[in-house]
């Protein structure tokens, strides 16, 4: 038995050496047995060991027996490594014979300096195996094409965005270029307006579908956002997010539903998000472009919702209005003023001098000289005022009604909980739209979880049938 062992230890030794002997080929399937700790990937270390795995583009061999070079595992998921170790699987292909690095056939004058101005005529002359395009070098090695940005060149290398001759556009992380000498295509209208239609449909038309990640993304990781949701606060902003780069923020991110993730994330210019429903790519992601009409009825919407700014008159109606600062629930109280700040301000004349009693969640808001909160009228109607002035009068009762909404002070509110928005943080994602939310009522849909200063994270399906996902809400209970 001691000598089968040592037999079949032996064997094992000498297939995982014949392997690390060579380079491995493209397309040979593989085992993943090990993940250096200058790899990138070494943190996620326990979720990778034992994958069986393709290689998608050649497997070059270092010195100390690990492998760089680009895998993709079975569930889709496609990773450049720096450093791994694996196993052939039997009955499948691979370079046991000396090198197949394809031999660098592109000839051309590499450029001097470190930039290379917008207008200049290139040849792509390498793409080099860390680049998410190595699979493709084949194709695209030896075309030419004309600069549409300055370039940056580092130790003889650029990256971004490089539309080709053949209508082709690529986002690299890596490549080389070269001087061409041939001219330009002509364009089909010899127009301006051509030329810019061209680039714009090429680009759009050609855009490659990210790898997306998958499982538990640790924090700090450097990834890409690569699509959002359309149930996510962002979607309608996605043009400015997805391609861009950044890190996992506080804490780990684990997969959800459809290959979802939600969390913090930060840009690398220092912006951050909180997403509901994002995902995430490892390689560089091709930006996405807003289409003309789209960006005609955002700019109209904006202008039309936010730009409008109270007018003095407003403002001093509001702050001659008379207001007393020290009502209780259960006053008896008449309503002064709305501010311009107000939703129900366009409706102000049917709410000015009405008479009622003052709510349990109403709240004096010293900066302002108003109160925030519910206020029940003599009609039944019970108006929710994000800030609104009072003045108490005769027959108060200053009797504390207990039947009414109440505020959450738990650390959660389930699932399906009623509740009504009553404040959100300048860190929220909706604030910018913050008085079309106050006062909305609607239900929780998986759950709102507590954050500091009485803040709550979730989803919220509203009563109108539309909902949102917050990051920094204040929300009252209904009952």
């Amino acid at each position: 038995m001691r000598k089968l062992f040592s037999f079949l230890l032996l064997s094992t030794v000498l297939t995982i050496s014949s392997f690390a002997a060579d380079n491995i080929s493209k397309g040979t399937s593989v085992k993943i047995l090990e993940i250096a700790k200058s790899d990138s990937y070494y943190e996620e270390r326990a979720d990778l060991l034992g994958k069986d795995a393709k290689a998608v583009s050649e497997l070059e061999k270092n010195t100390d027996g690990f492998y760089s070079g680009s895998l993709e595992t079975t569930d889709g998921r496609s990773i450049f490594f720096s450093s791994v170790k694996v196993s052939v699987k039997s009955g499948s292909s691979s370079s046991s014979a000396t090198t197949t690095t394809k031999p660098k056939t592109i000839t051309g004058t590499e450029f001097s300096g470190s930039t290379i101005p917008k207008g200049t005529r290139f040849k792509v002359l390498e793409v080099p195996s860390d680049d998410a395009y190595y699979s493709d070098r084949d194709d695209i090695e030896g075309q030419t094409g004309t600069t549409t940005a300055e370039l940056t060149l580092e130790d003889g290398y650029t990256g971004g965005s490089l539309v080709l001759d053949n209508g082709k556009s690529y986002y690299f992380y890596k490549v080389k270029i070269g001087k061409s000498s041939t001219t330009a295509p002509a364009k089909s209208s010899g127009t301006s307006t051509a030329k810019t239609t061209t680039t714009t449909t090429s680009a759009s038309t050609t855009v490659k579908t990210p790898k997306f990640l998958t499982g538990t993304i640790k924090k700090g990781t450097v990834v890409y956002v690569a699509e959002i949701s359309e149930d996510d606060s962002y979607y309608s902003d996605r043009y400015d997010h997805v391609g861009k780069k950044g890190k996992i923020g506080k804490s780990d991110l684990t997969m959800k539903e459809g290959g979802w993730y939600a969390g913090d994330f930060s840009y690398d210019d220092g912006s951050t998000a909180y997403f509901y429903k994002v995902k995430f790519s490892k390689e560089p992601v091709d930006k996405i472009i807003r289409p003309v009409d789209e960006v005609k009825s955002t700019d109209d919407d904006y202008y039309l919702d936010y730009s409008d700014e109270p007018k003095k008159a407003d403002v001093g109606e509001w702050d001659d209005a008379a207001n007393d600062d020290d009502i209780k629930e259960g006053d008896k109280v008449k309503i002064t003023a709305v501010s311009p700040e107000d939703s129900y301000y366009d409706d102000r004349d049917e709410y000015v001098g009405k008479v009622g009693v003052a709510g349990d969640d109403l709240d004096y808001v010293s900066d302002d000289n108003g109160y925030g909160g519910s206020v029940t009228l003599e009609d039944g109607s019970k108006p929710y005022f994000y800030l609104v002035k009072l003045k108490k009068i005769s027959g108060s009762t200053s009797t504390k009604k207990t039947t009414s909404s109440s505020s959450s002070s738990s650390k959660t509110i389930a699932k399906g909980t009623k509740v009504m928005v009553t404040d959100l943080d300048p860190d929220d994602g909706f604030y910018s739209d913050k008085g079309k939310y106050i006062r909305k009522k609607g239900k929780v849909a998986e759950g709102l979880n507590k954050q500091e200063g009485d803040y709550y994270s979730g989803k919220i399906l509203f009563d109108d049938g539309t909902d949102a996902y917050f990051f920094k809400v204040k929300v009252t209970i209904l009952n």
